[in-house]
């Protein structure tokens, strides 16, 4: 018999798989269970020119796209939710640094679904009579059986997927925990609709622990190709029921931000020159953030 392939991997490793140009689809929503870990690595390397696809987006687009490493982005929202404004990410795109396509929840959750199912397109009657309809990737089709109006918008084919989850073994299997922000249901097809799925973990645990809970397991095997041990993977976003948002160090980021010298004073002391163990270990280490964030995550 074949002998099984590991999955866990480095972060370096998994994000060096991403390449320049490459479109790159981002689980979580606003300011909960964010892929961080994984963004940070990805300014790390200092990846470029790429697509970002999500539903709806926080710190996550914002550091990716102040950092450089973007050149379009689709969203319904970006935004950092009680901290205010993604600052980066309205300097770069008000500067024409990045194009952003504006969309609604319900077309990104669409166009997610289209590309787990491998289709070109999706209709939507959304976007009809509003500005989405300038962007060439939407056409006004008509049905043949009833003559209404659709718009057609091209399906999300990302190729690559990074997600945060709560639990996985060491072969791919990726649990959600029972009790969890159904804002981030869409964090499973946004991982099935791409190419290449990397997802980081609060926990790995044994096989055997994950065929006792089967009914956590969302993401098989099948769709991971990448495993990565992350303990406070999404900080200073929240983890369903984890752990809250880290306001404290939000609102740093917030007042680097303000400022391209204060973003990139930001990246010197949080993520450049640094591997993501020390990172964590900057902003106070597992057991001091557990303590401080506590069982929460629902904010």
């Amino acid at each position: 018999m074949q002998e099984r392939r590991t999955k866990l991997v480095s972060i370096s490793e998994a994000i060096s798989h991403i390449p320049d140009g490459a479109k790159v689809a981002s689980g979580g929503s606003l300011m909960r269970k964010t892929p961080m870990a994984l963004v940070r690595e990805i300014v790390r390397q200092k990846k470029k020119d790429l697509t970002l696809y999500s539903w709806s987006s926080g710190m996550n687009y914002d550091m990716l796209i102040g950092a450089g490493c973007a050149k379009e982005a689709w969203s319904s929202y970006c935004g950092l939710f009680q901290l205010g404004i993604a600052q980066n990410f309205r300097r770069t795109v008000e500067e024409g640094g990045c194009r952003y396509v504006d969309l609604s929840e319900t077309c990104c959750k669409d166009k997610f679904r289209a590309g787990v199912f491998n289709r070109s397109f999706v209709i939507s009657k959304v976007p009809l009579n509003t500005d989405i309809m300038k962007n060439p990737e939407f056409k006004e089709i008509i049905c043949p059986f009833t003559g209404e109006r659709y718009a057609a918008m091209e399906a999300f084919h990302p190729d690559v997927a990074i997600v945060h989850a709560h639990r996985a073994d060491k072969y791919g299997n990726v649990q959600f925990d029972p009790i969890r922000m159904m804002d981030n249901e869409m964090d499973v097809l946004i991982a099935r609709s791409a190419k290449l799925c990397i997802v980081s973990v609060e926990e790995i645990v044994p096989e055997e622990e994950i065929i006792r809970t089967p009914h956590q397991t969302l993401l098989p095997k099948l769709y991971v190709d990448y495993v990565v041990h992350a303990p406070f993977g999404a900080h200073p976003s929240s983890c369903d029921c984890r752990y809250d948002m880290d306001y404290e160090h939000g609102e740093y980021y917030q007042e680097c931000s303000k400022t391209k010298e204060g973003f990139q004073k930001y990246l010197n002391e949080y993520v450049y020159g640094i591997t993501e163990e020390e990172y964590i270990n900057k902003v106070g280490g597992v057991e001091a953030l557990e303590k401080k964030l506590g069982r929460g995550g629902w904010n």
